[in-house]
């Protein structure tokens, strides 16, 4: 992969992330493999495995975001491989009287300009959970 291409998956991180923050699914989407696999922390600490691009917007569509409209930071990005981007990141966010405020870190993996595979890990797993849910 060329340094070009390098800079590509640290642009499609970071657009992705933006556009989380923005709660713009429709370019959320669009930078998701069809076949995307991603792994999405749970309330526990582990990890829930969602197969393909529909079944991870269907889980994002799922939570309030848009109206509550958290602030979504980066923090810290690493171009692990010329292809594999590790970036944390800071979220914020209130909502029925209670503050969120956590962090989390995705490792992905962008080819053609689209994420490929996503992990996450978070900070408050539990707590977060119960932020979004309740």
């Amino acid at each position: 992969m060329s340094g070009q291409d390098h800079g590509r998956a640290e642009e499609v991180v970071t657009a992705f992330i933006g556009a989380f923050g923005k709660a713009d699914y429709g370019r959320m989407g669009g930078l998701l493999a069809d076949d995307v696999e991603s792994y999405v922390t749970n309330a526990e600490g582990g990890s829930t495995l969602l197969r393909g691009r529909d079944a991870y917007m269907a889980a994002i569509a799922s939570v309030d975001y848009r109206s509550v409209g958290p602030r979504i930071e980066i923090t810290q990005m690493l171009s692990v491989k010329p292809d594999q981007v590790l970036v944390m990141v800071e979220i914020r966010a209130e909502r029925k009287g209670r503050k969120l405020h956590n962090f989390a870190a995705f490792l992905m993996d962008v080819r053609e300009g689209k994420i490929r595979t996503m992990r996450m890990v978070e900070a408050l797993p539990a707590y977060s959970d119960a932020f979004w849910k309740d």
